[in-house]
């Protein structure tokens, strides 16, 4: 690579500053996908050329922008190592990340389930953690649940609206089959991707419903197994199948996993590039099955709103009334799916840039999309605060019946 040639894009990756002992700030790099195998540090400068890493700029371009903004020199050689690091630990796009991602494809395909027993080591803690959650809930007086919001927090952070979600599923009568939409955080698919796989976790295997997924792929005349290997290390539906395993204590039933995009940035209904279809095509497939099926099924959106804090890119400390600022922002959105005006709230969510980074855009309106003309009644909102770590993350319980 000269200094003429065009650098890789940096892919998608989440970027923390911390402070070294000596007092200088770097900034660690994190794959929320997991294919780079660990993270790595750079220093200020390095992340100067981060910045400028976006598939359109030379090694020349980064060093004369260095050198407007700092008036110092950075050596060409220090550029072109740093970016080779970042090849090597696939953080840039290019053809070790390619073949890495057809690697991870080939493997999902190959295994029999869909196992996370490594990321949960302990059954025991496992099941102790989310007994507790079940015991705890309020449920809310309705007849029927045929949706549900519960967040995907980890179950320390998130546990009482959990706990009030799944309080008022146990108050009516049981399901058999739940379509799980979890949020796709990390993965390549800018569609509805579900899985055939069934899962395999430490507290045992649950089936999936491979014959609804088969009627879905031909109602919709599109496969939803495009991109399937996001699924991989995807926790967003996973959290929820814990839970519903202890939930249904031995009885039996199935799931529906499936992973929504998110649908703030951009119009959703566009052509994939995995010829997957969109949330609006998707949604009204589901409602179709849904409207079609003698089982009792229960849709439920894993879905968290807000991430806010200087962990997330908001450029001056938390306060509370910043806090307070989020909640109301929250609430308005959560008021506006109250009252089926789903469409309005996801397009103020794009007027503004969906400026508090709600997650969860492409779970929520799939929900409410499958469910039309049925009352949504929130239980519970929280906010899960960390000042220390500037990282903060609300969610929310709901119900529709």
């Amino acid at each position: 690579m000269t200094a003429d040639h065009v650098l890789p894009a940096l892919r998608p990756i989440e970027i923390t500053p911390f402070r070294r002992p000596d007092g200088e700030v770097y900034f660690a790099l994190r794959d929320p996908s997991h294919l780079a195998p660990q993270s790595i540090a750079v220093s200020a400068a390095g992340y100067f050329v981060l910045a400028h890493l976006d598939g359109r700029h030379s090694p020349a371009d980064v060093q004369a922008a260095f050198r407007r903004h700092t008036g110092m020199e950075l050596p060409e050689r220090e550029v072109l190592q740093l970016v080779h690091a970042l090849e090597e630990g696939l953080f840039v796009q290019g053809q070790r990340v390619r073949e890495a991602l057809e690697a991870r494809r080939a493997a999902y395909q190959a295994a029999p389930v869909r196992d996370n027993r490594e990321r949960y080591p302990d059954a025991a803690d496992l099941r102790a953690e989310i007994q507790q959650i079940l015991a705890a809930g309020v449920a809310a007086p309705v007849s029927d649940v045929r949706g549900l919001v519960a967040p995907h927090l980890d179950y320390a952070r998130g546990a009482a609206c959990y706990a009030d979600a799944y309080a008022t599923l146990a108050a009516v009568p049981p399901a058999d089959r739940f379509v799980i939409l979890g949020t796709n955080h990390a993965g390549q698919s800018r569609s509805v991707v579900a899985t055939t796989k069934d899962f395999r976790t430490p507290l045992g295997d649950v089936a999936t419903d491979r014959a609804f997924i088969q009627e879905l792929q031909e109602r919709l005349g599109q496969s939803l197994l495009g991109s399937e290997h996001d699924h991989w290390h995807e926790h967003s539906v996973e959290l929820q199948v814990h839970i519903l395993q202890l939930f249904m204590d031995g009885k039996p039933f199935e799931i529906v996993p499936v992973l929504c995009p998110d649908v703030c940035g951009s119009v959703d209904d566009s052509p994939a590039q995995d010829g997957g279809p969109h949330v609006r095509a998707f949604a009204g497939a589901l409602r179709e099955s849904l409207a079609r099926s003698n089982r009792r099924t229960v849709v439920i959106a894993s879905a968290d709103l807000s991430h806010v804090g200087q962990r997330f890119g908001d450029p001056l400390p938390t306060t509370p009334e910043f806090l307070e600022q989020v909640a109301r922002s929250d609430r308005e959105f959560l008021s506006m799916l109250e009252s089926r005006a789903e469409e309005g709230a996801i397009a103020k969510l794009r007027a503004n840039g969906n400026e508090t980074r709600i997650c969860s855009s492409g779970c929520l309106l799939t929900l409410l999309l499958a469910l039309p003309e049925r009352p949504m009644r929130l239980l519970s909102y929280r906010q899960a605060v960390d000042m220390a770590a500037e990282t903060h993350v609300t969610c929310a319980a709901a119900v529709i019946s």
